[in-house]
């Protein structure tokens, strides 16, 4: 598909909404924020900007809606994703696209929505790009995010081990954020931890 300003445009509309304005002004500094990272790395462009638009489409849909969404699609949702129902709209948010935004979805953008939320083992550029983007997009004000923002920036040679490390820094934050506060931390968050552990050390 040919992403034309005009199909961006009626893209952003749509999703303005569906969204709150406090999720619609978090969605938009996620695309700028995707726009800005790829001056350093060489990412499909179209497709990590239609992820970030549409990444947390249905993070505000009730649980049983996005649950039916879900199950439509035959998309088989984790123990672990029943426990933390945050991450459920990573799920929710392709069998949505894939429905109504059919022109939009593909396999590539919906396995960059999917982990965007809890990371996966060994991340395509794509969805390395979007999780953090995601994470330090400058309106989140978290202390965690502010630091791994800083950390990410702080760094002039921007290579790829810059970027696995700040995403280990960014794994590594909220699994003690979850810990401290005893929240249920997501079997994937700890499985992308470790596949980023085992490979930076052995370079």
């Amino acid at each position: 598909m040919i992403f034309t300003p005009e199909k961006e445009e009626s893209l952003a509309a749509f999703i303005k909404t569906r969204m709150s304005p406090y999720r619609f002004s978090h969605t938009m500094s996620v695309v700028c924020e995707c726009r800005e990272l790829l001056r350093y790395y060489r990412a499909p462009r179209n497709t990590l900007i239609i992820s970030a638009y549409l990444h947390d489409v249905t993070k505000e849909m009730p649980t049983p809606e996005q649950l039916a969404l879900c199950e439509e699609a035959g998309i088989e949702i984790s123990p672990d994703t029943l426990r933390s129902e945050k991450t459920l709209h990573a799920e929710s948010a392709p069998a949505f696209i894939k429905k109504y935004l059919p022109e939009f979805y593909t396999e590539e953008t919906a396995e960059i929505i999917r982990s965007h939320t809890t990371g996966i083992p060994d991340m395509t550029l794509g969805q390395k790009l979007l999780f953090l983007a995601d994470f330090i997009e400058p309106t989140r004000r978290f202390d965690e995010c502010v630091d791994v923002r800083r950390y990410f920036y702080s760094k002039e040679n921007k290579d790829i081990r810059h970027l696995n490390e700040t995403i280990l820094y960014a794994l590594r934050l909220t699994i003690k954020e979850l810990a401290v506060s005893k929240c249920f931390i997501h079997g994937m968050t700890i499985q992308a931890y470790n596949y980023l552990v085992i490979t930076e050390n052995m370079k």
